[in-house]
């Protein structure tokens, strides 16, 4: 099973053992749930990724096949020299719904879908000259436009499990350089700051029982969950480990433009934009586990089962982490279109990388149920506190806010390419290429404690490759008032290996169909509809990992999740009224 190891596990929580030198082993951990003090590979993909269906109506119909087409609004996100074909201005304003639904490989838990009501664009033009002689004229534009939808949720369960998040946590603080004991870092003791936050979700995990140092030596395990799991030579189990994780994502990509088209000879159109981009994104990750035994327990309360082996028998666990993305960045974008004949259209267009500038901030939180089995049990002041008259510990834990504003990376380049035929008044078909180099994303700056930017970029320039997009668009009119759309589009894997499996999904192929109708309401006034169906098929990834490396590459001990999949179907409708004036 090929992974890519997550930058932040190779650069924070890459941990020096304090084995002889001959014989050092490096702790590599990461996945779903873990290493969300940092950016990750994952963020900065899905912050750059194509999507297709933002714009006017007219445009999510035809799939946004405008590279050549012009003459729509949505053309200063696309290609600006379709700006060049507008003789009167126009202004037009675009009210999306969104409908998110996540199909999961395990058994679903909580809800999967998300509904969003949002603005996907409003724009306009105006015709600032023309002319009689070789310019025609000249078009300066301005707009917004709804890029990417960041809204969707996914939530799944799998019993059965023997493995625990609790055992990537022991092994993260028996790795931790210098090694922290418990007294160190309970009650008072820790000074958050003063510990890489890369320990912080095993800080955490401590706080909440999943993880202790009982003789404060720095040998750390998950003594309040069975050792004696199961049966190597039979296979028997012990215990049922349920695993449930959900995310839950809310945000956008909006880009607000300022272009110029100009028309030259109705032959030649040239077209720019200035592209000014606003990023928000929260993403609140939660992950829980309970604890199964076959033996009855001896109090009809814990349902779970005892474990007579254990002083304190953690029930149940759950953390809940959150990151904020908040940001801005900035772009440029050059187009032509050429029309050797009325009907057809050859287009060109060419984006640079966004350079964006972004504030990330990080939460997380536990929150452990514990029964004692010892009855017996007298607390010093350092030990656990007495159980309530149950005989249950709630064990609580909250981590301070982690904020840095000094994450800067780069987007991928795009060119496009399109070609367009238009059949007297009756319809246009329209086809368009795009490339875009993903293996080209790159991290311009990054805090003192996440991984060196040399990290991400081999990261992207090893696993990553430049991906092909198609988009084809058709509108036929029946009648002078009335258009009727569709459109296609796909996008091939940006992966060199799509099978990898990743420390968190990002989408791998996408496939998108969609469908509208316009009508011309007056000579001034038109009402465009539409419906696009995508499908997002995402990477294999893992909700955790933890794999010992040896220092001659090979894994001397690994502790994962199962591997998982969620794909995600998005479902929009958009409606754009437009004014010429």
């Amino acid at each position: 099973m090929k992974r890519i190891i997550a930058t932040c596990a190779a650069g924070v929580l890459t941990l020096v053992s304090v084995l002889p030198a001959a014989a050092q082993t490096t702790l590599n951990t990461g996945g779903l749930m873990a290493d969300k003090d940092v950016l990750m590979p994952s963020n900065l993909f899905e912050l750059s990724e194509t999507q297709f269906n933002f714009g006017t109506a007219r445009s999510m119909a035809m799939a946004g096949a405008f590279t050549s087409l012009g003459g729509d609004l949505s053309s200063m996100a696309i290609n600006p020299a379709g700006l060049g074909m507008f003789r009167r201005g126009e202004i037009s304003i675009t009210p999306l719904v969104t409908v998110n639904r996540a199909r999961n490989s395990a058994a679903n838990y909580e809800d999967n879908g998300r509904t969003r009501f949002s603005l996907g664009n409003f724009a306009a033009v105006f015709n600032a000259y023309e002319g009689t002689g070789r310019l025609i004229s000249f078009n300066i534009g301005f707009g917004y436009t709804r890029l990417a939808d960041l809204n969707y949720r996914s939530s799944f369960m799998q019993t059965g499990n023997v493995g625990s998040i609790a055992d990537m946590y022991s092994m993260m603080l028996n790795y931790s350089s210098p090694r922290l004991s418990s007294e160190q870092i309970m009650g008072n003791n820790l000074d958050w700051f003063n510990v890489n936050p890369g320990l912080w979700p095993a800080i955490l995990g401590y706080k909440g029982g999943l993880t202790d140092d009982p003789g404060n030596t720095g040998a750390w395990s998950p003594t309040w969950i069975s050792g004696n799991r199961y049966d190597p030579a039979s296979g028997e189990r012990f215990i049922d480990i349920g695993h449930y994780a959900s995310l839950e994502s809310r945000g956008s990509i909006g880009e607000f433009d300022i272009s110029f088209g100009t028309n030259i000879g109705n032959k030649l159109y040239i077209g720019a934009t200035l592209g000014i981009q606003s990023v928000y994104q929260k993403v609140n990750y939660s992950y829980a586990e309970d604890y199964l035994y076959p033996t009855p327990s001896a109090n009809p309360e814990i349902s779970q089962g005892q474990a007579s082996d254990l002083q304190f028998q953690l029930l149940w666990s759950r953390l809940n982490q959150a990151t904020v993305i908040d940001g801005t960045g900035v772009n440029f974008k050059l187009g032509v279109v050429y029309r050797p004949i009325p009907a057809l259209r050859i287009g060109a267009a060419f984006h640079t990388p966004t350079y964006y500038a972004i504030e990330y901030r990080y939460q997380g939180s536990i929150l452990g149920m514990a029964y004692c089995n010892d009855p017996s049990y007298n607390p010093g002041p350092n030990d656990y506190p007495k159980p309530d008259a149950g005989g249950y510990i709630a064990c609580p834990g909250e981590t301070p806010v982690l904020s840095s504003d000094r994450w800067a990376f780069t987007t991928p380049s795009r060119a496009l390419f399109g070609i367009s035929y238009t059949f007297g008044n009756r319809g246009v078909i329209s086809v368009d290429y795009e490339r875009a180099w993903y293996n080209g994303i790159r991290m311009k700056s990054s805090p003192a404690y996440a991984p060196v930017r040399e990290m991400y970029d081999e990261t992207f320039r090893n696993n990553f490759k430049g991906s092909n997009t198609i988009r084809i668009g058709a509108e036929f009119r029946p009648h002078p008032v009335l258009s009727l759309r569709a459109g296609f589009g796909y996008s091939g894997s940006w992966l060199k290996d799509e099978n990898t499996v990743m420390a968190s999904p990002i989408a791998r192929q996408i496939t998108y169909y969609s469908a509208g109708i316009g009508f011309a309401l007056s000579r001034h006034v038109t009402l465009d509809l539409a419906y696009s169906y995508q499908n997002n098929r995402q990477t294999d990834f893992l909700l955790y990992y933890a794999d010992e490396v040896a220092s001659d590459g090979t894994i001397r001990g690994s502790n994962s999740s199962d591997v998982y999949r969620t794909d995600y179907v998005q479902h929009a409708v958009a409606m754009t009224l437009g004014f010429k004036f």
